[in-house]
């Protein structure tokens, strides 16, 4: 029973519909104030381009609009090759809104990207 609760609970978001990525930029913030406990944010994608070298980081706020590096929500480097990586971060220890952000350190960028995330409301 105490299983199917939690299941009933579990709410997913999304910080970047599937898109193809070609520079830097930042994501729209989402709102976490009505979970609970860690949250889990996946980013998957496929890099292409010249000697590409993109870099995404989540990135927290208090009022969705001053926003900087969350602790632990950083990714690995995404370098011309199939990509999935897991964050889990404790949603009471970040800010009220997070975001996806996005830098092109190198190369002509362009990678089909998606990141969602999944936590307890």
């Amino acid at each position: 029973m105490l299983f199917q609760q939690t299941l009933e609970k579990l709410e997913h978001f999304t910080l970047l519909a599937t898109t193809t990525i070609t520079g830097t930029g930042n994501q729209t913030g989402v709102d976490l104030k009505d979970y609970d406990g860690d949250i889990q944010v996946i980013l998957l994608g496929t890099a292409a381009g010249s000697a590409t070298d993109l870099t995404f980081r989540i990135e927290e706020s208090d009022d969705n609009s001053t926003y900087t590096a969350a602790t632990g929500g950083s990714f690995t480097a995404i370098a011309n090759a199939a990509y999935k990586e897991v964050l889990t971060l404790n949603r009471n220890a970040l800010k009220r809104y997070v975001r996806l952000s996005c830098t092109a350190r190198t190369g002509a960028a362009s990678s089909s990207v998606t990141c969602v995330g999944y936590g307890l409301k």
